[in-house]
């Protein structure tokens, strides 16, 4: 009886606390003893704080469910396209016809591209990329592909200058032949050459015409005759002799048009001439008695004339 006691004062069981540091304690779990009003306490939306627990559940009309239809809360859903009849008035030009835009003023979007609006999607567009391909010359897989690059970056043949083979050889392999040329020493070379090299051309020199004055003084400057200009006035003034004086008779004397020719009728200015007996009428007045108060006896009549 004792034994037994002892045995059982001695074993401990494989459950909680262990005091053997030999035996570790397996864990232990229980149920919570706290309350859950701080629950209450955090904010998460409008829709949480309507379900938040009171300490009692909520009734069924505090969930609000959303329609299928329309647009969707959820962002795992996505939302359908909506339709609906316009509000709009219809007849409304007959009111404000000038103010209502015609059927030419909308702009109509393409459905293809980027759409303005945003209640309409935009499709992913795909073209044709613009990068080179540079790059892939820098790439190393295997030694078997770099082998297809070989001669890439070699020049084409036209890049090549093929040199003769006459004249000098650049390349070492290859000799050059020898070479024979005109030389360029000057073999004639005389004092008159050199002064013909520096002297004027043809070409050069300016002509001077041999008709005229010469401006050179080793030319002789022919004689010029031309018709004279001055007057005769100075060879009346010249005596040579009595023959030559006989051709100026009469040089000064005057025309046959300068002579005033006298009639032959009325009196004679040229004493060799007889001036012929003239008859006029009388100039007397015949009245001088009646004029002076004398008598008209002293007066002759017509026939105390003898003719």
């Amino acid at each position: 009886m004792a034994d037994a006691k002892l045995a059982a004062m001695s074993t401990r069981s494989m459950f909680g606390d262990q005091p053997n540091s030999l035996k570790g304690s397996a864990p232990a779990y229980g149920f919570g003893t706290s309350t859950r009003q701080h629950a209450s306490k955090i904010f998460v939306s409008n829709e949480h704080a309507r379900l938040a627990s009171t300490g009692a559940p909520p009734a069924p009309n505090a969930y609000s469910l959303n329609g299928a239809v329309a647009s969707q809360h959820d962002s795992r859903k996505t939302s359908m396209p909506q339709w609906a009849f316009g509000s709009a008035e219809r007849f409304t030009y007959e009111k404000k016809s000038a103010a209502n835009p015609g059927p030419g003023a909308y702009q109509s979007h393409q459905s293809c591209g980027s759409q303005v609006s945003s209640a309409k999607q935009t499709e992913p567009i795909f073209g044709f990329g613009t990068s080179e391909r540079h790059h892939v010359a820098n790439i190393f897989i295997s030694e078997e592909h770099n082998k297809s690059r070989h001669g890439l970056t070699s020049p084409g043949p036209a890049v090549y200058t093929l040199k003769g083979a006459f004249n000098k050889q650049e390349v070492s392999k290859q000799k050059t032949a020898p070479t024979w040329v005109f030389g360029t020493g000057q073999r004639f070379k005389y004092d008159f050459v050199k002064r013909g090299a520096t002297s004027p051309g043809p070409g050069a020199y300016t002509l001077s015409m041999s008709v005229g004055a010469q401006p050179s003084s080793m030319k002789q400057s022919a004689a010029n005759f031309s018709f004279g200009s001055g007057t005769r006035d100075h060879q009346a003034k010249l005596y040579v002799s009595q023959e030559h004086e006989k051709i100026n008779a009469g040089v000064h004397s005057p025309g046959p048009s300068s002579y005033t020719l006298q009639e032959a009728n009325g009196k004679q200015n040229l004493s060799k001439n007889v001036s012929a007996s003239a008859w006029g009428f009388g100039t007397a007045s015949r009245w001088a008695s009646a004029d002076k108060g004398k008598s008209s006896l002293q007066t002759p009549g017509p026939g105390a004339y003898a003719i």
